[in-house]
């Protein structure tokens, strides 16, 4: 009887400190994904414009003044803040998976999709009802936790009677044969197989994508932070091919801020046809993958989780 006195305290001990231990980790993994640049705000910012004024993409290659392309047709989203991440998290040992979840939603008259499809036109006002997943895999040595590899993160409207969906996104630098390609929402990327761009690239990217019973028009978000990811947020719309791809040529140099090595986000989005031209009846209805990417000089080692 005497052992067991003695045992009980020490099995109580024992589970309090893998407790701890198991919080601890828990803790200590969120804290990462909220403060890592390859995280951290990326899918926000390429969701939310952060105003209700629509305007053209920033760019001097702006295909919407091209007969053959968009047509007339300024947009932006402003979502409601701030936004509740879910982190599910399993610790098995030295590694760790986690499921990040969270909700974009924007209501009017504050907040939505704001769209200006007439040039002489009203601007109408669509609710934002989209969910947003991620999964991130990491791995603990001496130093403690870091990211192993991540998904794109998925953005789609829910309960929408004309789902999107994105099929592959490609980018390619033809002057160095330098091609990534994504082609599900589910593949996993370590760091050093994330899109790696040069100051100097000239990237063509091409996505195939759809929605149902309706067309679609895609666009391309990228920013000209620096290494920390801050900076303005462009958006271009692209060329249309053919009923579900789009090309669009991506010169690196233009986003004017190269800080080198430097981790930004991009993203490419698709909206229904009907959210960009439908008017006041219309429906909000989008898909986009949002994906960080790496600027980097030849011979520059790749950033590590955080400063």
């Amino acid at each position: 009887m005497k052992y067991i006195k003695i045992l009980m305290p020490l099995l109580l001990i024992a589970v309090v400190v893998v407790s701890c231990t198991k919080e601890s980790d828990e803790d200590t993994i969120q804290a990462l994904l909220e403060s890592s640049w390859f995280i951290g705000e990326g899918a926000v910012r390429t969701a939310d414009d952060s105003t209700n004024v629509p305007q053209a993409g920033q760019s001097p290659y702006d295909a919407q003044f091209l007969d053959d392309t968009l047509g007339f047709v300024r947009w932006v989203r402003w979502i409601e803040r701030p936004v509740t991440r879910e982190y599910h998290i399993v610790v098995t040992g030295d590694s760790a998976d986690v499921t990040i979840t969270a909700y974009f939603h924007g209501e009017p008259p504050g907040y939505g999709f704001f769209v200006n499809n007439d040039l002489f036109g009203p601007i109408y006002q669509r609710a934002i009802s989209d969910s947003v997943i991620r999964k991130v895999k990491l791995f603990r040595n001496n130093e403690g936790w870091h990211i192993l590899s991540l998904t794109v993160a998925d953005i789609y409207t829910v309960d929408t009677d004309y789902p999107v969906t994105i099929t592959q996104v490609k980018a390619r630098v033809e002057s160095r044969d330098y091609e990534f390609v994504v082609n599900s929402a589910d593949t996993y990327f370590e760091r050093d197989s994330l899109p790696i761009f040069y100051p100097s690239d000239t990237v063509d990217v091409t996505v195939t994508c759809s929605a149902q019973d309706d067309s679609t028009w895609a666009f391309l978000h990228h920013g000209t932070g620096h290494r920390s990811g801050l900076g303005r947020h462009i958006r271009q719309p692209f060329y249309r091919e053919n009923t579900t791809t789009f090309t669009r040529t991506w010169i690196i140099a233009d986003d004017s801020i190269i800080v080198t090595p430097g981790v930004r986000h991009s993203a490419v989005d698709v909206l229904g046809w009907q959210t960009l031209f439908g008017d006041s009846t219309a429906t909000y209805y989008s898909r986009a993958w949002c994906l960080p990417y790496i600027v980097m000089e030849p011979g520059e080692e790749i950033p590590e989780d955080k400063e």
